[in-house]
């Protein structure tokens, strides 16, 4: 009985050797399959490597995983930090407010402090779990707290004329070129923003560029919530492998990559990554380097494309 149980135990461990065996070949066989598709070398994607490689690679969960695919078939992008300057437009707002009010400040300040309040009342927002998301009751209570100080207080005309400004904030330099590009890939081209809908319609509209899917948190939870990177999915009709999510901040980075979604951060400030377990596969300067990852994917896509 006991060289049977024995027997059992050797022949059980023998096949697990067997599992993960097939487990790791699996694993470099579909990191190897995603390098391939997106034209990344993994040799090359250190930026101390030379010239050609916008962007570096982080150890992000799709780095060495086996959960990621080698096709694409939707891109979706961040709106108010990875497409658009947020900042230099509400800058513009404040700036022409103040001059109108004959108050004195610095607008840069206040539009920076505005745009990290607004970030926080979303964090917040989801925590304390009481209302649908809207954004325009967080830039709202947001504004209202930045410019507390002036008297008299901010009138509904004031607050409504600083929220439209997110309806005609300046794309990046860069923006209107790298969408261009992706617009010729056989893919699935949408947006996720904590904006709202018609907020987003109007300003994307304005842009040359056609989305297929506007996709935003109205009447659910803010990014980085769970529920709407899965609104995606379902938006999209995807699964997790074939997106790729442009995040332009951090905790959307975050949010995404913890939800299994390969992940490009944005990272203009040069901000550290707040989690290394849920560190995005890529992490760029801006833009431009994203046609490099695309540019020897099976599409094909040039990266002096115009």
């Amino acid at each position: 009985m006991r060289r049977g149980r024995a027997a059992a135990r050797s022949s059980s461990r023998g096949m697990a050797g067997v599992r993960d065996r097939l487990t790791a070949r699996q694993r470099d066989c579909a990191t190897a399959s995603v390098y391939d598709t997106l034209g990344m070398n993994p040799a090359l994607t250190d930026t101390r490597r030379g010239p050609g490689t916008r962007g570096r690679r982080t150890k992000g969960r799709h780095e060495g995983h086996g959960d990621v695919t080698v096709a694409l078939r939707a891109i979706t992008f961040d709106v108010y930090s990875a497409l658009y300057d947020t900042v230099s437009g509400l800058q513009q707002a404040l700036g022409a407010l103040m001059q109108t009010r004959g108050t004195g400040g610095d607008p840069a300040a206040l539009a920076r402090a505005w745009r990290q309040r607004h970030m926080e009342y979303l964090l917040i927002a989801n925590s304390l779990d009481r209302e649908p998301a809207r954004n325009r009751t967080a830039l709202e209570a947001s504004a209202r707290h930045v410019l507390a100080a002036l008297r008299p207080p901010l009138s509904r005309d004031e607050i409504f004329y600083l929220i439209d400004a997110w309806e005609t904030l300046p794309p990046w330099p860069e923006t209107l070129g790298v969408l261009t590009q992706i617009r010729r890939l056989p893919v699935i081209l949408g947006t996720l923003s904590n904006g709202d809908a018609d907020m987003l319609e109007a300003l994307l509209g304005r842009l040359p560029v056609a989305f297929d899917r506007i996709i935003s948190t109205e009447g659910g939870k803010f990014k980085p919530h769970p529920s709407v990177y899965a609104k995606a999915l379902q938006a999209l009709g995807v699964d997790r492998d074939d997106l790729l999510h442009i995040a332009g901040s951090a905790t959307d980075a975050a949010g995404a990559t913890a939800f299994h979604i390969r992940t490009v951060w944005v990272n203009r400030s040069g901000g550290a990554v707040f989690d290394p377990r849920f560190a995005p596969a890529y992490e760029l300067p801006d833009l431009t380097g994203l046609s490099g990852i695309l540019a020897k994917s099976k599409w094909g896509l040039s990266p002096n494309e115009k």
